[in-house]
This record gives structure tokens, C-alpha cells and sequence, in this order.
């Protein structure tokens, strides 16, 4: 199996490079360097290396195998990227898309400067078989989470109390973290897709959105589930009703060749058939891995080819406002047979808090 890093030395040659330079944290993860903002990674023709301050000195000992280390002095570590290239004497390097204007300034006073722009995001869409069990791992973990989650409801809390739930219960089931702030909401206010928590008392007969992901070993896992509180309404059953099938049967669409854009508008024309087209205001889902810009992306301008070993979510929503929303959410491994969701929490209409 080829390395990580190999996959992106590959870049060198395709771009007609002399050097890539990388800063961002999903990179390095993928790369299997120190993450520290302090840390940056050369990839040259002839060696890697890790560019550093003393922070790091001793955690970049293991890695002398894979990675020439270089200690600079503190608050330096930019400058000794600059006095590599030139002691290098580097005619042209490729850096990341993300990198700050300032920063990008000086390399160019240097060499000339070409953008990776999706290069790596690209090669980081296909999953070897290792990766795809890291997700699973932590999608596993996001499913024992919410089902113990979900005895810890009750109405008479805040959206914010639930958050305070999820964050114990992503320690105490031995994840690293989440993998973004937790869109938890309730209410009419589930008819914002990402409306954080607030205040507001969680009320009987509420809609709650729960969206909410972890990261372990590195990966990371996001899925959604809406669950009603306290008793379920008609207007909550129909719309849940209308939307899981949508779900399910988009998720039948995560399949080689087809862009992320077809698979967005399959959903979105099954959403606008059942009566609630204008209601579906985000894009159908985005890639899952390490995070920071993962692909595939699944919405209507995606030009993204789905590959096997690329995973993605699954995650169409209807929202009402003044009334509510409903979002269900799960993560789709691409292979050469059939799409798996790597989340298995059940899609029962569910009631909690009773």
C-alpha cells in the first residue's frame, strides 16, 4: 500500500515543483507529522522535512524516521521555511490554498508559487482499507453515544444542557473530542440547519435536532438524528415520514461515476415532489476523513466523480420556519458493489424525555 506521504510527493512531478510547503492541521494529520501550529512540512525532491521551534523538539523524535527535523528559534519557524527555500535554492514551490496572504507574499519575493488548490482534498477523498476503519470506528462510537444520550433528555432543559451531555459522554466513550460544535436545537428552532444551542427550555412536544460528530485516532464521524420530546405531534410524524424515505433512497445513489451534484438533485427533486422544495436550503452532504475540507462534496454545483473508498454524508433536511425542521444524517462509504452506511443508529421515529 503506498504511504500517505508518497500520494502527495507524486504532486511534485505533476505540478513541476521543486518543493510543497504545508501548514494546515488536516494535512499534516494525513501526512502523519506533528500537527502543532508551530510545525510546518517541506516535501522536497529529495527528502521531508518537519520545520519546528524548540516546542516540538522532543515530541518530533519519533518521527525522525519519516521526517529530516528542523528546530528553529520560537516565533521563527516561518523563517526558517524561508531560509530552507533559499538555502535550497528553490526555484518554484506549490503551497496550500489556505495559506495567508502575508505569508504567501514572502515565498513569492523567493520563487515562484503555484496553488495546490484541491490537490490534496482530492487525494485524501479515497480512503485506504485503514482509514475506512478509523471512520467506522468512530462512527461506532457516535452511535453508543447518542443512544445513551438520549436517556439524559428530558423537557425542562436547555439545548445548552445537551451540549454539556454530549461533551461528557465524548470523553467518557473515549473519543479525542468532536469534530465541530454540536448543532443541537429545539423547537422552532430546529428550522435553522445549524442553529447552535441556546438558552431556550426544551418544551413538550418539541422537535429536537441533534447533529453532532467525534473524532478518534484522527477520524472523524457527523450524524444527525431529530427526535421529538415529551409526545409526538402529526406535524413532526408527517414530516419525518415525508423525509426518511428521501433519505434512504439518496443514500442508494452514493455509487461510483456519479457527481455530487446529480446526487444533490436527486434528493432535492424528492423533496420538492413531496411539497417542501423551497424548505431544503443546504447542500446534500460533504466528505468525511480527518475534516478541514474533506471530499467529496454532494451539492448543486458539485462536479466531485464519487470513487469506491471515498465516504461522504447523506444529510437532506426539511425545514418550516416558525414550525420546525427535520434533518436526518448518516455517513456513506462509495465501493465497487453497493453503498454502507458506517453509521447504524436506528431511523425509528423515536420519542425521548417521556
Amino acid at each position: 500500500m503506498m504511504k500517505k506521504v508518497d500520494k502527495v510527493r507524486k504532486l511534485l512531478d505533476e505540478l513541476n515543483v521543486d518543493a510543497i510547503i504545508i501548514n494546515q492541521k488536516a494535512t499534516k494529520i494525513y501526512l502523519d507529522a506533528l500537527t502543532g501550529s508551530g510545525v510546518w512540512i517541506v516535501l522536497s525532491k529529495n527528502a521531508n522535512y518537519q520545520i519546528m521551534d524548540g516546542r516540538y523538539a522532543i515530541a518530533a523524535e519519533p518521527y525522525a524516521d519519516r521526517y529530516n527535523n528542523i528546530v528553529t528559534m520560537q516565533g521563527g519557524v516561518f523563517g526558517g521555511v524561508l531560509q530552507w527555500l533559499k538555502d535550497n535554492n528553490i526555484k518554484n514551490v506549490a503551497i496550500e490554498t489556505e495559506l495567508p496572504y502575508a505569508q504567501y507574499h514572502s515565498i513569492e519575493q523567493l520563487c515562484d508559487v503555484s496553488p495546490l488548490n484541491d490537490s490534496i482534498p482530492l487525494i485524501r477523498s479515497l480512503k485506504d482499507d485503514d482509514e475506512i476503519q478509523l471512520v467506522q470506528n468512530a462512527c461506532s462510537i457516535t452511535d453508543n453515544i447518542f443512544l445513551e444520550l438520549l436517556k439524559h433528555i428530558n423537557v425542562g432543559m436547555t439545548e445548552k444542557q445537551v451540549v454539556g451531555e454530549v461533551f461528557k459522554l465524548v470523553y467518557d466513550f473515549g473519543a479525542e473530542g468532536v469534530s465541530f460544535d454540536p448543532v443541537i436545537s429545539s423547537g422552532p428552532r430546529t428550522a435553522m440547519p445549524h442553529g447552535r444551542a441556546s438558552d431556550r427550555i426544551i418544551q413538550n412536544g418539541d422537535f429536537l435536532l441533534l447533529d453532532f460528530g467525534i473524532v478518534k485516532d484522527g477520524y472523524q464521524s457527523d450524524m444527525t438524528r431529530t427526535v421529538s420530546v415529551g409526545e409526538m405531534t402529526d406535524q413532526f410524524k408527517n414530516l419525518y415520514e415525508t423525509l426518511l424515505p428521501i433519505q434512504q433512497s439518496t443514500i442508494q445513489q452514493f455509487v461510483p461515476e456519479r457527481m455530487g451534484k446529480e446526487i444533490h438533485q436527486y434528493a432535492s427533486e424528492k423533496i420538492a415532489q413531496a411539497g417542501y422544495g423551497e424548505y431544503f436550503t443546504h447542500g446534500l452532504g460533504h466528505g468525511l476523513g480527518i475534516g478541514g475540507g474533506e471530499r467529496p462534496l454532494m451539492n448543486a454545483t458539485s462536479e466531485d466523480v464519487l470513487k469506491p473508498g471515498m465516504i461522504g454524508t447523506c444529510e437532506p433536511g426539511i425545514y418550516l420556519p416558525g414550525i420546525g425542521g427535520i434533518r436526518i444524517e448518516d455517513d456513506i462509504l462509495v465501493t465497487a458493489d453497493k453503498p454502507v452506511s458506517l453509521t447504524k443508529t436506528t431511523h425509528e421515529l423515536l420519542v425521548v424525555g417521556n
